[in-house]
């Protein structure tokens, strides 16, 4: 059990309408936060949202900043935007992709 569980099929139904949907992760498994959107930039935005500081609440670069530095310590970006970002909280277990349908478009 990951705690997925607790989330009922109105969840997964609202879910339907985002590209990208993932699920925040600790050691313990789902720690009840979904972020969504249909955009990594809309992705980190929700995240921002809900940050408890002040500086960093609905302000994605300076969330992505403030994170890297609480969590990983770096002084240097390890991202360079906001789809390296939601990869690298991927890679290090962080976060769990429940979809990903979203592409980059290079035109």
């Amino acid at each position: 059990m990951d705690g997925t569980e607790k989330l009922g099929e109105e969840d997964y139904a609202f879910f339907d309408g985002f590209k990208i949907v993932v699920f925040g992760w600790d050691r313990f498994g789902w720690d009840e936060e979904v972020y969504y959107g249909n955009t990594p930039k809309e992705v980190v935005r929700c995240m921002s949202e809900r940050s408890w500081i002040p500086e960093e609440n609905g302000k994605p670069k300076e969330y992505m900043t403030g994170f890297q530095s609480r969590y990983f310590g770096e002084r240097m970006p390890l991202f360079h935007d906001e789809e390296s970002f939601l990869q690298l909280l991927i890679k290090d277990d962080r976060m769990k992709i429940y979809k990903w349908e979203w592409e980059p478009n290079y035109s």
